[in-house]
């Protein structure tokens, strides 16, 4: 998906891409990104990251 005129930098267009980290949207004028908050995913993290450290 292309958000025309989206970028806060540039007023370049922004697509939103995915990689093992998440999601993003990034300007394909002058590559600022920008990560998409998926709380669901970052809240089970949190937790397995919290349950990993207290077992160390």
């Amino acid at each position: 998906m292309l958000f025309l005129k989206g970028c806060p930098r540039c007023q370049g267009d922004m697509h939103i891409n995915e990689d093992l980290y998440g999601r993003y949207r990034k300007c394909l004028q002058c590559g600022y990104m920008r990560d998409l908050d998926e709380p669901n995913k970052l809240l089970e993290l949190r937790k397995i990251l919290a349950t990993k450290k207290q077992v160390a």
